[in-house]
């Protein structure tokens, strides 16, 4: 599916970004859903700053693996978390931007009506 069509942090893992218009908008309910799996899934991964798994003897291999799906695991939940920054401040700039017309629409009136 689409990150935009993804209802919770699940379905939101699995989602595959387009990079098109509109199509990276996260739903309101997968928003809250990825921050708790995101802090959940960071906790679970390290500890003191480092992947848990060790490499000990013939298991590097598998410690390799398993650090490469912590990776790409983390660059996921990155990924959501980027776009889930980037939808609320272009909100809040698109807040301001209104405010900053308005005033800029009043200031024209002011001077108009002084002269």
């Amino acid at each position: 599916g689409k990150v935009s069509e993804a209802e919770d942090a699940a379905s939101l893992a699995l989602a595959k970004g387009t990079g098109t218009a509109n199509e990276d908008q996260i739903k309101e309910s997968a928003k809250k859903d990825a921050i708790i799996a995101a802090g959940i899934a960071l906790r679970g991964m390290t500890k003191d700053g480092k992947f848990i798994v060790k490499e000990i003897g013939n298991n590097k291999t598998e410690a390799e693996f398993a650090k490469g799906v912590a990776a790409n695991a983390i660059n996921k939940v990155l990924s959501t978390l980027i776009i889930a920054i980037r939808n609320a401040v272009d909100g809040g700039l698109k807040e301001i931007n209104k405010v900053l017309g308005e005033i800029k629409q009043g200031e024209g009136s002011e001077t108009k009506v002084s002269e």
